[in-house]
């Protein structure tokens, strides 16, 4: 009689111990089976730059009074070298501290035409330098670009910023990109032509490129948008953020820091490029895919809109069928993105 509860306590921790043990033979037979982490598993950041989310602040008035200080860019290794080019991995300064990106350089004496790459979102644990726009990336610079792309902090082998604190007019990531361009001109490469130089941004990327370009009309010559985020910081915040139970801590953060559109909109307004892109009067192309559901065409349409009501020139074009990672059609967005770099930036 006494044994009985002794045996069946033990029951509960054979079945768990079973379980972990299963799990743990299927996470090493089986790559990529071991679940998800949550939300909550991410480094608590600040409201302006938690990294759980494609919702990054800038605050674009100060981010345009901010005086730059990218430069000492440095070749660190070679990655990989191919017929047609060689990628580097390359470390800057950006607000006085290091970033780390890659650059692909066309095989050749040069010099070459510029672009500077912003990436999309994606979670900084598994992300390296160089990751997530490799083909294209390898496509300009087979093409005859020399391509930059920054990390940005909080990625790669950058600096990490201080955790638990929230600024409350942050820089952001376009701080870091518009310290590589300033960091890509000042190390004079040989094979690099800075006075053709143009921006790249996919998804998240899109968005750093407008806060970038917002705060300094005259960065490049011309601007390519991916699958870009809305131009509207509202539009990012309910998508994104405020409406995923997954995210409730991190909205009471951003409301508890900055507010809602609605309680702040004054501060809201100042932390969407949508408020600024009549500064913009460079050439844009937007390639959006009418399936995307992680960033929407509707975005792209007023973005665009926007623009042209500024001056700029603006190459809007959707693609059927595609959703947020071109598959069939990326030839074409990519041989469209050439022909309009060419033009751009006067290679034709």
């Amino acid at each position: 009689m006494q044994n009985r509860p002794a045996r069946s306590s033990r029951r509960p921790l054979l079945l768990i111990l079973t379980g972990l043990a299963i799990a743990g033979l299927v996470a090493v037979l089986i790559p990529g089976a071991a679940p998800a982490r949550s939300a909550y598993a991410f480094p608590r950041y600040g409201a302006h730059n938690d990294v759980s989310t494609p919702f990054n602040v800038s605050h674009i008035p100060t981010l345009a009074r901010t005086r730059f200080d990218g430069g000492q860019l440095r070749i660190r290794s070679t990655l990989w070298e191919t017929p047609g080019h060689r990628m580097q991995e390359i470390v800057y300064r950006s607000a006085g501290r290091q970033v780390t990106g890659s650059i692909s350089v066309p095989q050749g004496p040069g010099p070459f035409p510029v672009v500077v790459m912003a990436h999309g979102y994606v979670d900084p644990a598994v992300y390296f330098s160089g990751a997530t726009l490799e083909r294209e990336q390898a496509y300009l610079a087979d093409a005859g670009y020399v391509v930059v792309q920054t990390d940005y902090r909080n990625y790669g082998g950058s600096f990490t910023e201080p955790r638990g604190r929230t600024v409350r007019r942050p820089r952001g990531y376009a701080e870091d990109l518009i310290n590589l361009v300033r960091a890509v001109r000042s190390a004079r490469l040989p094979y690099a032509d800075t006075s053709r130089l143009a921006l790249f941004g996919r998804s998240m990327g899109g968005g750093v490129v407008l806060n970038a370009l917002a705060a300094r009309p005259r960065l490049a010559h011309a601007a390519v948008l991916y699958s870009p985020l809305s131009a509207s910081m509202t539009d990012n915040y309910r998508h994104f953020v405020g409406t995923r139970r997954t995210h409730r801590q991190l909205s009471e953060r951003i409301e508890g820091a900055f507010g809602t559109p609605r309680t702040r909109p004054r501060y809201w307004r100042q932390i969407s490029s949508d408020s600024y892109l009549h500064r913009i009067t460079i050439p844009v192309q937007i390639h959006h895919g009418l399936a995307d559901a992680k960033t929407l065409p509707r975005w792209s349409r007023r973005t665009a809109s926007r623009l042209k009501a500024g001056g700029a020139p603006v190459d809007l074009r959707f693609y059927a069928g595609e959703a947020h990672k071109f598959s069939s059609r990326w030839s074409d967005f990519m041989h469209s993105t050439r022909t309009f770099l060419d033009h751009s930036l006067g290679r034709v």
